[in-house]
């Protein structure tokens, strides 16, 4: 998935694409900007996360669109270290 693609767009893409949207690919490429392999990655990541698209009425839920959890190194920072740079790095922003 393009990493510019906020939650609103992404349902957009899966309400258009959907039988009741009726779109094609190519009209939500030029209405959207994306890549059609974003498109079409974006409506099988909600199909497979459980949506409908036969279902009427059409529902779209959040947790068919967020972007899944990041594998890597969990944070070594704790809550405390966290909250004492954000106290030191913010007043001298404002």
């Amino acid at each position: 998935m393009a990493p510019n693609t906020d939650i609103a767009t992404r349902a957009l893409v899966v309400a258009l694409k959907s039988p009741f949207g009726g779109k094609t690919t190519p009209e939500i490429v030029e209405k959207t900007g994306l890549s059609k392999r974003t498109i079409n990655d974006i409506y099988a990541r909600a199909i497979q996360r459980g949506f409908d698209p036969n279902h009427i009425p059409l529902v779209i839920k959040d947790e068919y669109l967020q972007d899944a959890p990041r594998s890597g190194r969990p944070t070594k920072q704790t809550e405390d270290v966290k909250q004492a740079i954000t106290t030191k790095v913010l007043p001298s922003r404002l």
